[in-house]
């Protein structure tokens, strides 16, 4: 059986932290980063899911922006997005 499961982009980033960091960490710090992580991706499931409900109770599917007002909404915008500018 193969599994199709997608990656988020919170497991993208906790995949590419043993590259980042230029240093190994002790076991207290090492649990503070596995519980971050793990509300990290408790956070985002919630984030998916009221994205999708806000875009179902909009019933408007077919438009091309919903989805960009719904994040402008929550999050603020394209401030968050672009950090390295």
């Amino acid at each position: 059986m193969s599994n199709n499961k997608q990656s988020s982009s919170v497991d993208f980033f906790w995949n590419q932290l043993p590259e980042i960091l230029p240093f190994t960490v002790d076991t207290e710090t090492a649990v503070k980063l596995w519980e971050a992580f793990e509300q990290a991706k408790a956070m985002h499931k919630d984030e998916i899911e009221d994205a999708y409900k806000n875009g179902w109770d909009a019933g408007d599917f077919g438009s091309d922006c919903w989805e960009e007002i719904y994040y402008n909404k929550t999050f603020g915008g394209d401030n968050e997005r672009n950090l390295s500018e």
